[in-house]
């Protein structure tokens, strides 16, 4: 046998699933199991909601769907508590729990199908289908396993529990052997009280050694006696300033009343169960689980009443956490407006941690500034809707800033916020908890957590945070990945009808000028080929339009050959995408005229295309400038077409310019001039 992990991940070399069950599993001293497990008297007992209640937390840490507690006999496993699992017992050559029952710690088995040892059990390769399975014994103090707490999922988890859940796994085993230790003592006392004709020093130490807070009260409620535990939890230094007490005046509304129907319960020989809110002598509130049975006289009527207060703030609180994150979940998928998220974060957080207030703010390119849009108080607290400077507050914004999360018990103590802590107490703020957003290791946001008094934060109530506010930036994200492609989706709808009443245009003007079908499809697909070209510059780059010589180069086929006949001067600057296609169509006019008519027709002519800016700011002016020599001699056309309209007053009606054409003998010259603005303007 081989140690799959340190936490008892096992396999096995060399041996089959039918060698290791399930004699050899059990081992020789299996007559001496059997009997200290029999000794517990808890087999085929009712189902108990302590039990139930620690398999149902152990599938919630977990997030398991299955948890069971199960004690192995001699020929079946019986379940005392079963979560998500319908039978009450199966055979042992089903159990996979018999397995765990030699190990010192958990087992942890993160696929039941590739291990020897369950792949061919039938709860595996039946119906149930279980794929995963972690168990920590239940081991008697004598040694023996008993059985297991377990939990199982139908899925297989390659990476098994995480160190959090392994612990809490081994916790609530522990709870589970003392349940029954105090099941077994329970029962011992109710023997030895029948022996003894119901000795009451005997009950005394029973009750004294239960971590419970266990009360002994006469039949109209009043307190009698409470155990050393319950004095410990209640923080009561003294029973005596507590006794004669009515027990259902330490109970607030609604679970006063509760309170006082159970105590009719009990009074009428039945049990009365309950579960609420109640503070501690200190002012601490605890959630107890609460069950009140009468004490029979020798006439066997109800002579006294015992309390059993079962403090379950822990549980009580995990589970409320994950039900606030489950509900936020759900409700954020729900959501496409932000101050709709910010609102929902803030009352989540609230809700959940019982704070004073909650709120996401945005942090400003400079990292200094937040700016809250949204927040959610309690009634009678300030908002805090607005621009902040975190310098006002403190020094804790460089952790902030590094990704840490920031939690000040006290402001006026921790030296990150005492230097002015009444900047925060005007808004009542004795506590804060701040969880980072980070972007591309930039703090973008903040969540901001407040409590009204210096408050201790836990570990959980961090973790709790930080899964907040990870929610909220992914619910952000979302919304704004969503604003962006709605904005992209109008974009490219505009820019393609614009296009299309471009082609319509050049399609019309161009037919109508051609002389023959056959010119107008020559010329008609070459201005449609750099309409083209255009545009898929246009595509390639920025919003911010594209640089002149990109469009020049493309719209005149710039190539290594041609490029040689090209001389192009001009200080870098960038043209809006408004007038890129005008730009475009005007140069490739002029390429097509130069090269039938003008200087590119021969082999020597050059084409000078120079651009230069006039005045300073919103005043200045781009001139460009098409000079053609080395052609042919040049003479003015006997009628302008639509090229040469396209050519004169294409660009300019885009851009509000002026425009002069020379045909000199020695070459075309061609200028346009407009103000720089009218060049650079976004469709």
């Amino acid at each position: 046998m081989k140690l799959g992990t340190d936490i008892g991940v096992v396999g096995f070399d060399g041996m089959g699933a039918e060698d290791a069950f399930p004699n050899a599993v059990l081992g020789a001293g299996e007559p001496d199991r059997l009997a200290a497990l029999e000794a517990y008297r808890i087999l085929d007992t009712a189902e108990e909601a302590s039990f139930d209640g620690i398999a149902r937390l152990a599938t919630r840490l977990c997030g398991t769907p299955v948890g069971l507690i199960t004690l192995v006999t001699a020929d079946r496993q019986w379940f005392k508590a079963r979560i998500g699992f319908d039978e009450a017992e199966t055979p042992l050559d089903s159990s996979i729990c018999v397995h765990a029952l030699s190990e010192t710690g958990l087992l942890i088995i993160p696929d039941l199908t590739d291990d020897p040892r369950t792949r061919t059990n039938p709860a595996v390769t039946g119906p149930s289908g279980l794929r995963f399975y972690a168990g920590i014994p239940l081991r008697a103090p004598s040694g023996h396993g008993l059985g297991t707490l377990c939990v199982i999922d139908r899925q297989p988890r390659g990476a098994g529990l995480t160190l959090t859940q392994s612990e809490a796994l081994r916790a609530l085993g522990e709870q589970v052997m003392a349940l029954m230790e105090a099941r077994r003592a329970l029962r011992a006392q109710e023997e030895a009280s029948a022996r003894l004709q119901e000795s009451e020093a005997f009950l005394m130490s029973v009750l004294a050694a239960s971590p419970d807070c266990i009360k002994v009260l006469d039949r109209e409620g009043h307190l009698t006696f409470m155990n050393a535990p319950g004095l410990c939890l209640m923080e009561i230094d003294d029973l005596s300033t507590v006794v004669g007490t009515r027990w259902d005046r330490l109970w607030k509304e609604p679970y006063a009343e509760k309170a006082r129907a159970a105590l009719a319960a009990a009074r009428g020989g039945g049990i009365g169960r309950f579960a609420g809110w109640a503070d501690t002598r200190g002012g601490v509130p605890k959630f107890w689980n609460v069950t009140v049975t009468p004490i029979e006289g020798v006439d066997g009527q109800p002579e006294r009443l015992l309390a059993v207060s079962r403090d379950e703030t822990g549980a009580y609180e995990a589970a409320r956490r994950q039900e606030a994150l489950t509900t936020l979940g759900g409700r954020l998928r729900e959501l496409n407006e932000r101050d709709d998220v910010l609102v929902e974060v803030a009352q989540a957080a609230v809700w959940a941690l019982r704070l004073t207030r909650a709120a996401y703010g945005t942090v400003d390119a400079s990292q200094s500034s937040i700016a809250f849009t949204r927040d959610f108080t309690r009634p009678g607290q300030a908002s805090v809707v607005g621009l902040h400077r975190y310098a006002d507050y403190g020094t804790y914004v460089e952790d902030l800033r590094l990704g840490k999360t920031v939690a000040i018990a006290d402001v006026r103590r921790d030296p990150r916020t005492a230097s002015n802590p009444e900047a925060l107490t005007r808004y009542g703020i004795g506590a804060l908890l701040n969880v980072p957003a980070m972007a591309g290791g930039r703090l973008v946001g903040v969540l901001c957590l407040h409590d009204g008094e210096p408050r201790a934060w836990t570990d959980e109530e961090r973790a709790l945070a930080e899964a907040i506010a990870e929610r909220a930036r992914l619910a952000l994200t979302r919304i704004d990945g969503e604003e962006q492609q709605r904005l992209r989706v109008r974009e490219i709808s505009h820019r393609f009808k614009n296009l299309l009443a471009v082609v319509q245009a050049i399609t019309t003007q161009t037919l109508r000028s051609a002389t023959d079908l056959a010119s107008a499809s020559d010329i008609l697909a070459g201005r449609l080929i750099a309409l083209g070209q255009s545009q898929d510059l246009l595509l390639e780059g920025e919003i911010g339009g594209s640089p002149i010589r990109d469009l020049m180069a493309r719209a005149l086929h710039l190539d290594a050959e041609m490029g040689l006949r090209f001389d192009l001067r001009g200080p870098d600057l960038r043209i809006g995408a408004k007038v890129a296609l005008a730009f475009s169509l005007m140069l490739h006019e002029l390429a097509t005229n130069a090269i039938k008519y003008g200087a590119l027709s021969n082999a020597t002519g050059r084409v000078g295309l120079s651009w230069a800016l006039h005045g300073e700011g919103d005043a200045a002016r781009l001139r460009l400038t098409w000079h053609e020599s080395g052609g042919p001699p040049v003479a003015p056309p006997s009628r302008k077409g639509f090229g040469s309209r396209l050519i004169e007053r294409g660009l300019a009606g885009q851009v509000g310019g002026t425009v002069e054409a020379l045909y000199r003998p020695t070459g075309f010259l061609f200028t346009v001039e407009a103000p720089l603005i009218a060049f650079q303007v976004e469709d």
